[in-house]
């Protein structure tokens, strides 16, 4: 078989090379004070805390997301919460910056509450204050960040994001490398 023929064989993944990306661990603070944080464990999941901000509490450690390179060290992360919220991430890993649109349902913001816990300890009732609504209108917030700390850890951590972020230590959120 020729090289040619070998390369159409196997097109490259639409989702691009994710290698520089999978087992990162960041944490980004917005231009508003807000400060999250994110672990990609694998292809397909990530990891978060809020943990400064109106959604502090707010944890899941196994989120499916959708996953791309756009270029080189440039990431996109999408996925929708049980609480129906869509989140876009944009990582630029060397610069150090994101940018995030968040599309919260109206139920989010009117009893923000419900939600200030680890995600999968709570499905049930997530999905019921979820589905009583009202999701509309919904209300778009998009923001830049830094990130203020940036690690490799291995693909599928269980450490990495392994408590809510009231149970971390005072000042963790503020860590920078």
């Amino acid at each position: 078989m020729t090289a040619e023929r070998s390369a159409a064989a196997s097109p490259p993944s639409p989702a691009g090379d994710l290698t520089g990306l999978i087992g990162k661990h960041l944490i980004y603070a917005y231009e508003n004070g807000w400060k999250y944080e994110l672990y990609v464990r694998d292809s397909t999941t990530v990891a978060f805390r809020c943990l400064i901000g109106p959604m502090f509490g707010r944890w899941s450690t196994h989120q499916s997301a959708k996953i791309v390179q756009l270029d080189g060290d440039l990431y996109k992360l999408a996925w929708v919460e049980p609480t129906g919220t869509t989140t876009v991430v944009i990582a630029w890993l060397s610069e150090r910056r994101v940018h995030t649109t968040i599309c919260y349902p109206q139920w989010m913001l009117d009893f923000p509450e419900i939600t200030l816990e680890r995600y999968e300890d709570d499905l049930d009732a997530i999905a019921a204050a979820r589905d009583a609504g009202p999701t509309y209108p919904l209300t778009l917030v998009a923001s830049t960040g830094l990130i203020t700390f940036l690690e490799s850890r291995s693909p599928e951590d269980d450490t990495v994001i392994d408590r809510p972020p009231s149970k971390l230590p005072l000042d963790y959120a503020n860590q920078a490398n």
